[in-house]
This record gives C-alpha cells, sequence and structure tokens, in this order.
C-alpha cells in the first residue's frame, strides 16, 4: 500500500502523473491540458470512459446519407 492516496501529482516540467494505490502509474498529463483545470482532474478510468462515451456519440450521429451515398457509388463502380 502506498503512503500517499491515489491522485494525480506534480511531477515536474508542467507534467502530472497519476498514482494510485500501488504506486506510479504510466499515466501522465499535461497541466495545460484543459483537464487538469478543473483540480483534481478524473481518473484516468473514467477519462477512457468519457472518451469511449464521445466516440459512441459521434459515431451515431455520422450521416446515414453519406454511407448510403458511398455505398451506393461503390457498387456502381464494379
Amino acid at each position: 500500500m502506498s503512503d500517499k492516496p491515489a491522485g494525480w501529482y506534480y511531477v515536474g516540467d508542467g507534467t502530472l502523473r497519476y498514482r494510485d494505490d500501488y504506486g506510479w502509474t504510466e499515466y501522465y498529463m499535461d497541466t495545460k491540458d484543459p483537464r487538469a483545470q478543473d483540480w483534481p482532474p478524473p481518473k484516468p478510468k473514467t477519462m477512457l470512459q468519457q472518451l469511449r462515451e464521445d466516440e459512441a456519440r459521434r459515431a451515431s450521429t455520422a450521416s446515414p446519407r453519406r454511407s448510403s451515398w458511398l455505398h451506393r457509388r461503390h457498387r456502381s463502380t464494379h
């Protein structure tokens, strides 16, 4: 178990690093990152989940006309 609580820590050169219950992780964040402006930034797992949700939202709002147009065009060239 770690002597410090889990969270983001400033490690120098404008960089934050995430420490979990087992020690330092491979997760880094620039202090200029917009997510670092709201202290404390979310946990890496939370940020990954938010990214996946944003990508799914963007994929679900993609224009169906464009994809059907590409499909028709592809069929007509063969």
